[in-house]
């Protein structure tokens, strides 16, 4: 066998770099794994859209703050 043989087998067996590799993440979760925004609470989808670097602060609407995190 030739080559180099990864931690992660199945990573290589599609062509993936090793999920460990700079610059990849690290994050493996399935497609489609997003939090469920619309059963989130005002202070959940304020922390949410926090985390995702966005502009939003407390003394906006539930509605507007989905909109930004929407919008991304």
């Amino acid at each position: 066998m030739t080559g180099e043989q990864f931690d992660d087998p199945n990573r290589q067996a599609v062509g993936l770099e090793p999920a460990w590799v700079e610059g990849t993440g690290g994050d493996d979760s399935p497609p489609g794994d997003e939090p469920d925004l619309d059963a989130m609470t005002k202070d959940e989808l304020l922390a949410e859209a926090q985390a995702r670097g966005l502009d939003v602060n407390a003394s906006m609407t539930k509605a507007e703050i989905r909109a930004a995190i929407d919008k991304g």
